[in-house]
């Protein structure tokens, strides 16, 4: 080969497009993964978070093993304001982009979508919810409608319209002041009737939400599922609590901080007990490492800070908002004892990569969400793996 020739060569290859990241995410997402689908048993993870990029790039670089037993439950939430420079976004195309993002980096997998956050005269929109799964379905989002027994008749109108449009049931989300209600069950009931389906294509979660005390979520889960009517006719039983607080503005920098994974070990503690009296035994459902509730808008970026998920713990540690923090935090979470090594996740690997880098630039909060949370869905999956 002549010189020309190999030079041509070398041009030619290097002209070749440099495939961008959010076309090897969807790439990714296309790799098919055995998925339990609808219906699971207790082995299995209802993962409740907003509808936003970081916590659909942790779900999306997920191991395909580690794929296969979690379903996220997403919120959607209102489009933020415009600004003066920027105007803000028309409902559809904000919906329209989640369903594209989601619909591209979850591809084909299932989830459940909930759209109480969609607020008009401050209870949950019925047109809002219309629109969305019409989108939704436009796009084929392998998505089921969340609803309450307690929202008003034309939102339970809306969900029943997209029950029967889409075929893949509803589930039904039951909060604490549900089960205070006289004859709890008999509101799960009728609007079981109402939708017109069985209770095989039901999905029932119990949402403890914010319970940093084990024995709380324990107690309550308990005595929520043996109100439960009919409780082996449900396609799914999920008992979902979240440890992580609402702020942690008052946690103070500089020091590793655990916050008690009492969401899942009161879980586990629920399980043991239904396990030896032969109960059905529900999966499990948390928020991850964010807290829950309406979703907000924050006006100032936060400090620096990675939340780190071990066996038993969520470790904070929160840096200055200054250069070069984010890679000082780095650098000391892969010294801790309970770091578990660049391989675990893609999480963990960027991670470590930060600590090693020398380049000052913190990121974005929306980045340290993605590892943080990629890292917690693998350790979440891993110990699912392993219970009987």
């Amino acid at each position: 080969m002549s010189k020309d020739d190999v030079s041509s060569r070398t041009k030619r290859q290097r002209k070749e497009p440099v495939p961008t990241k959010t076309a090897l995410r969807v790439e990714r997402a296309k790799v098919p993964v055995p998925h339990a689908g609808l219906a699971f048993t207790h082995k299995h993870q209802i993962f409740i978070a907003k509808l936003k990029r970081g916590e659909i790039w942790a779900l999306n670089q997920l191991s395909f093993q580690g794929k296969t037993s979690v379903t996220p439950l997403l919120e959607m939430w209102p489009p933020n304001p415009g600004t003066p420079t920027k105007p803000g976004k028309t409902f559809v195309q904000h919906t329209t982009d989640l369903m594209t993002t989601l619909t591209s980096e979850w591809a084909g997998l299932p989830c459940y979508l909930d759209t109480q956050y969609l607020l008009s005269a401050g209870v949950p929109s019925a047109a809002e919810a219309e629109t969305t799964f019409g989108i939704a379905r436009g796009m084929n989002v392998n998505c089921i409608p969340v609803t309450s027994p307690v929202f008003a008749q034309p939102f339970q109108q809306a969900i029943r319209g997209a029950v029967a449009a889409d075929g893949r049931g509803v589930m039904l989300r039951l909060q604490v002041p549900f089960f205070n209600l006289p004859n709890c069950g008999q509101y799960i009931t009728g609007l079981v009737n109402f939708f017109g389906i069985s209770n095989a294509q039901v999905d029932i979660l119990i949402d403890l939400q914010h319970r940093p005390n084990v024995v709380e979520v324990q107690q309550l889960g308990a005595s929520f599922l043996s109100l439960l009517p009919s409780i082996n006719e449900w396609r799914t039983v999920t008992l979902a609590a979240g440890c992580f607080p609402n702020s942690i503005s008052d946690v103070p920098t500089g020091s590793w901080i655990p916050f008690s994974r009492s969401d899942w070990d009161g879980w586990r503690a629920v399980v043991a007990q239904r396990r030896v009296a032969n109960l059905r035994l529900p999966s499990y459902g948390d928020y991850g490492v964010r807290c829950g509730g309406e979703p907000l808008v924050i006006p100032n970026t936060p400090a620096p800070n990675i939340r780190y998920t071990d066996s038993s713990s969520i470790w904070v540690k929160k840096g200055p908002k200054a250069d070069g923090a984010m890679r000082a935090i780095c650098s000391d979470l892969v010294n801790q004892s309970y770091f578990l090594g660049a391989r675990f996740s893609r999480g963990d690997a960027d991670m470590a990569q930060k600590a090693a880098t020398t380049d000052p630039r913190n990121g974005s909060p929306e980045q340290w969400i993605q590892w943080c949370t990629n890292h917690h869905l693998e350790i979440a999956a891993s110990e699912i793996r392993s219970l009987p």
